[in-house]
């Protein structure tokens, strides 16, 4: 069966067909899916990355290489969730969705551009425990004030379950303005602690939000 048996599917049928490329015997089923995804969309996507990437400094052949960039995303996560879209319709939901996955391939281009390093070194790993205030070399005024700090931390952090402490920790200790966590770190966490990436961003924002919660009240 070619892509083309599949081009009257509904997009949300696509999406779950590519979603099973990783089951045995649905490789092919969901590359199918996949090129009639692609064809449905591309011309859309290709069309408003020339116009932003026009602005940007860029021409065509940069924005058909972030219009291939994001296809390529999505194919490797291919999650699209319309219950988290403002569209009214799952087919606009989804461009609005690849549209930004394209604003966020473009802002790593122009990084790659301007020779930004990367700050991660690939030797980053999951963090479990907050460090003890007594360990860093630091007056005893700024060890007092570290350690009500780290009190207030774990009593938030007693609220929650391990698996939103290991999210916290792990992000607090490597995400910066501007790069996210290194995949090969995102990939030990989902693998650990046994869920999606989509899961560990829910789990991450609750635990941040709890802790600023509580150093609100208590900090």
């Amino acid at each position: 069966m070619g892509w083309e048996a599949l081009k009257d599917e509904s997009t949300e049928n696509l999406i779950a067909y590519m979603q099973w490329k990783n089951e045995a015997g649905f490789e092919d089923t969901a590359k199918n899916a996949f090129r009639s995804f692609l064809f449905r969309f591309q011309e859309e996507i290709i069309k408003k990355t020339r116009v932003v990437t026009r602005k940007w400094g860029y021409d065509n052949d940069t924005a058909d290489l972030i219009a291939e960039r994001t296809f390529e995303r999505f194919w490797k996560y291919p999650n699209f969730d319309i219950s988290k879209s403002k569209a009214k319709d799952f087919d606009t939901g989804v461009i609005i969705y690849l549209f930004a996955i394209a604003a966020h391939q473009l802002a790593d281009y122009k990084k790659e551009q301007n020779g930004e390093i990367n700050p991660f070194t690939g030797d980053e790993i999951i963090i479990r425990e907050l460090p003890n205030p007594e360990n860093f070399n630091l007056s005893s005024e700024r060890k007092v004030i570290l350690k009500e700090r780290h009190d207030i931390i774990e009593k938030a952090l007693a609220r929650l379950t391990p698996k939103h402490k290991i999210i916290y920790l792990t992000y607090k200790q490597y995400e910066q303005d501007g790069f996210k966590l290194p995949r090969k770190l995102l990939q030990s966490l989902r693998e650990e602690l046994e869920l999606t990436q989509s899961s560990v961003q829910v789990y991450k924002k609750e635990a941040f939000d709890k802790i600023d919660e509580y150093l609100n009240i208590y900090g």
